[in-house]
């Protein structure tokens, strides 16, 4: 939601993308650890997968589309080698 969030705004600033990247980052290592930890758990219910599979996908196109918009940032502004003299 945090970084779904920042898509909103036309210009986020580029700290709170690499902000909510990471925080992304880590809640999905966190929810696959968590998943293989419980699914180990014989006395359990069994998971939901699907819903667990789906929340990773979803994770990981957020991830995708957060790195594809500090992309964008990192070359507003750039110099290319045609701009720079010998």
């Amino acid at each position: 939601e945090q970084a779904g969030g920042l898509f909103a705004e036309p210009q986020p600033a580029p700290r709170a993308l690499e902000a909510a990247r990471r925080t992304l980052s880590a809640a999905l290592a966190e929810l696959r650890a968590t998943a293989d930890a419980a699914s180990g758990e014989w006395w359990q219910r069994a998971l939901p997968q699907e819903r667990v599979v789906q929340a990773e996908q979803c994770g990981h196109r957020t991830l995708a589309a957060t790195v594809r918009r500090q992309g964008a940032h990192s070359w507003d502004g750039a110099r290319t080698t045609e701009d720079v003299r010998p």
